[in-house]
């Protein structure tokens, strides 16, 4: 037994999706009572987006040049005037074929180019009827009639008279063909085997349940195909009563894979509102290269990958109503189309993320109304250079306050309306200097002035409607194929973006002013000296006056495209105001109290920064309060030196003078903590050892109770020389440092070479302090040979060392006491 999933869900049944059994073998399916089952909720569901237009429905309207919807013939005066023969025999009530030859015999001729026998009652092809006329007929409707009866494949293709519905007789130049609505069901290789040199086949509207792979074979030169609206049905009115069937109906049109390898010359493909099942994308993979217009719009597309469309040469497609394929969309999945893809329309599918779009350079007009985006950024329409017409209105997008459309310097319309913007930022007014056209209608903005100034700018930019639609057309000029003689594809698409623009506007285009507009279609970048001054901003000042509040000197240029009153609107706090009702001709009093506010602002500012700094160095104080500290006695004590150096150089000259009397220390040495185990194991021994030299250390010598200022100028005065343990450490220590600036000031106050320098380490030039390079410039000086660590296979150079540092003291030594 059979698993079937819940219709509401309209999901595959599981492990049989390609698997339905024959619905024409109703001996094998058991056969209910539909009348007693609730199908409307469903078929309420599945209708519910056919409201909604999409892209190749107005290219069916102007390929259908010469029939109404409804089959009758139009342009019959055209036709007269270029010598066409036409037969209008539509709507006659007519049941069979003899009747409707009958009625042709009447009117006389059978070389008739165009004949519509639509809406009548017929239930198979007039064979008869079209046979005498199958050698002149190019345009052929049969829409409306009741083809509902059960195809056969054709078991001798000599056989023409069969049962089945579609046996035309053979017509040559037979170019189009519109079967649409007439309730077809099956259709097979055979159906159309006789029209060889068909071009366009209009067959919406059926309720077709299955293509197979060599559905189109015998009509290879087919270049438009029309399939959409297939899942639009009564289930009431559904012939072959099986459950098998109404499922096969709920689950979508299923396509064979290699459909489309039969139909090379295919241009136009229309699938709108149609829905497909789920293993029916694969046949997509198989589109020929001369592909350009594709319609998928409300097909539940299960999902995007790059290799769908990869062998098409896309122009345009409409991929709106897929929800399904906007949650399964990955970021390559027009790589195969993104050179040559110009218009794409992705509306009303919830669509989130859309960083797929970057790599679709070539992009020229996007739709992205209706769906779920929140915010934009320059990221993502960074790539899109190209791209000149924007929708993303009825989204839920924010202001921006860093510019998104830099790179997109073709931008000429934007529309974004009913979206979540509040304010104008500087920002957003630098993006929209760029364009013609803006739509900021159905916004929830806060009550500005500057929103009254920007529509004030706007209505003195919009001089007429005929100007402002010119640029909507020339942003939308393609060189594409011509359609009709005097429509291109890009009338058509201009058509189709201006209705989508204009959807919920309050400006909308009637077909006449539309008709009229698209004649004036001309290059964007080759405007000529007169457009310019037709259609560019004729009041500057008004442009300058909002720029100006943004110390820009830009121009703004755009009008509002969907500008009514009721549609611009915001909140003043919670009152709810048209722009036209807010207050803004007190302006001046308004502008005092906003400065005054602005004053009191930076005042605010300027207190709160000072106190921000305040404390701020009050916290580095804090942490660096024993540094702080240190710099401060360092300074006081040079201060004190000053001092106490005038009192002590008497008695320094005096006592040198005097032979040394006062002298007690031979040499007073100045190093740092760091520098104090070299001092120890190494200095001491080696000069020490006769007892002939004696050392001051202030580790030693130093008396307990003094200041250290005092201990050091004490000692120093009561030593013959002076000797700095110079290291990288030594640089550092402030103290160090302190005693060398001593030594230097005793060194010539008294003129005598009583300073002894020497190096633990090499210092590079660029770490010496001046006075240090100063002493080695003056003095000769001695470098220790090992480093600070001794090393025994360099005692030679140790004795060295030791014996002209001994030499250098005893002269000092004997210099003082002389």
């Amino acid at each position: 037994m059979r698993n079937y999933r819940t219709p509401g869900g309209l999901e595959d049944r599981e492990g049989e999706e390609d698997t339905f059994e024959n619905p024409y073998e109703t001996n094998l399916n058991f056969i209910y009572n539909l009348s007693s089952i609730d199908f409307d909720p469903l078929i309420s569901k599945l209708n519910r987006d056919y409201g909604h237009t999409c892209l190749l429905d107005d290219f069916k309207n102007t390929l259908l040049w010469w029939t109404f919807p409804n089959g009758t013939l139009k342009n019959k005066h055209l036709m007269l005037k270029s010598k066409i023969a036409f037969m209008d025999l539509s709507h006659q009530h007519t049941f069979k074929d003899e009747e409707l030859l009958r009625k042709l015999r009447i009117h006389g001729g059978d070389d008739f180019v165009v004949f519509s026998a639509a809406h009548n009652n017929l239930s198979y092809v007039p064979y008869d009827t079209l046979s005498s006329m199958s050698l002149s007929l190019k345009c052929l409707t049969l829409c409306g009639n009741n083809f509902n009866l059960n195809a056969v494949d054709l078991q001798n293709e000599g056989d023409l008279h069969t049962t089945t519905w579609a046996t035309f007789p053979f017509m040559a130049n037979l170019n189009e063909l519109d079967v649409s609505n007439c309730n077809i069901q099956h259709i097979t290789r055979y159906s159309f085997r006789n029209l060889t040199s068909l071009r366009r086949l209009y067959m919406s509207g059926n309720k077709i349940l299955e293509l197979q792979s060599d559905t189109f074979h015998h009509i290879p030169s087919l270049e438009y195909l029309d399939l959409s609206f297939m899942n639009m049905f009564e289930y009431t009115s559904i012939p072959t009563v099986t459950l098998d069937t109404v499922f096969r109906q709920l689950y979508g049109l299923k396509i064979q894979q290699t459909l489309f390898k039969d139909l090379p010359n295919l241009k136009y493909l229309d699938f709108s509102h149609t829905k497909l099942s789920r293993n029916s994308a694969m046949a997509f993979t198989h589109l020929g290269n001369n592909l350009k217009y594709l319609s998928l719009c409300y097909t539940g597309f299960p999902m995007i990958g790059n290799a769908i469309l990869r062998n098409t040469a896309l122009v345009a497609l409409d991929f709106s109503g897929n929800v399904f394929a906007a949650y399964n969309i990955l970021d390559d999945s027009f790589e195969g189309v993104a050179g040559t893809l110009s218009v794409l329309f992705f509306e009303l599918s919830n669509l989130k993320n859309i960083s797929w779009i970057r790599s679709l350079n070539n992009l020229r007009i996007l739709g992205l109304a209706g769906n779920n985006i929140n915010s934009i950024s320059f990221e993502m329409f960074n790539n899109l250079t190209s791209l000149e017409v924007l929708d993303l209105s009825t989204n839920h997008i924010g202001n921006w306050y860093s510019r998104v459309f830099t790179n997109n310097e073709k931008l000429r319309i934007l529309n974004l309306r009913d979206n979540n913007i509040n304010i104008i930022t500087s920002e957003m007014l630098k993006d929209f200097s760029l364009l013609n056209l803006l739509s900021l209608g159905d916004n929830n903005f806060v009550c500005d002035c500057l929103l009254r100034d920007l529509v004030d700018v706007s209505n003195a930019n919009s001089r007429n409607m005929d100007c402002a639609h010119e640029i909507i057309e020339e942003a939308l000029e393609y060189t594409w194929d011509n359609i009709t003689e005097n429509t291109t594809a890009a009338n058509i698409v201009a058509s189709h973006t201006l209705k989508r623009l204009n959807s919920k506007s309050s400006k909308r285009i009637g077909n006449k002013e539309l008709h009229s507009v698209l004649k004036k279609i001309r290059y964007l970048y080759n405007r000529t000296e007169k457009y310019q001054r037709t259609c560019s901003p004729q009041s500057p000042q008004a442009g300058s006056v909002v720029m100006s509040k943004l110390n820009d000197s830009s121009m703004l240029k755009f009008q509002l495209l969907d500008y009514k009153d009721e549609n611009y609107w915001c909140f003043n706090e919670t009152e709810k105001l048209s722009f036209f009702e807010l207050n803004c001709h007190q302006r001046s009093l308004v502008d005092d109290i906003v400065r005054q506010l602005d004053n009191l602002t930076y005042y605010v500012v300027v207190i709160i920064g000072t106190l921000l700094a305040v404390s701020l160095v009050g916290v580095i104080i804090y942490v660096k309060r024993w540094h702080i500290y240190y710099y401060y006695s360092s300074i006081k004590s040079a201060a004190l030196v000053s001092e106490t150096v005038k009192d002590s150089n008497e008695n320094l000259q005096s006592s040198h003078e005097n032979g040394g009397a006062n002298m007690i220390y031979d040499i007073f040495i100045s190093y740092c903590q760091s520098d104090r185990e070299w001092v120890l194991n190494e200095l001491m021994p080696n000069v020490e050892e006769n007892d002939d030299i004696k050392i001051c250390l202030h580790e030693r010598d130093f008396q307990i109770g003094v200041t250290i200022l005092d201990n050091i100028i004490s000692c120093m005065d009561r030593s013959r020389s002076l000797m700095l343990i110079i290291s990288s450490s030594f640089l550092l220590s402030h103290w160090c440092q302190f005693e060398m600036h001593l030594a230097q000031r005793r060194m010539f106050d008294v003129c005598r070479d009583c300073l002894i320098l020497v190096f633990l380490e090499e210092i590079p030039r660029h770490k010496r302090p001046k006075n240090l390079q100063y002493l080695m410039d003056l003095k000769t000086y001695i470098k220790w040979p090992g480093g600070k660590n001794s090393n025994k296979s360099r005692q030679e150079e140790y004795k060295i060392f030791w014996k002209r540092l001994k030499r250098s003291m005893q002269r000092i030594a004997a210099d003082t006491v002389q």
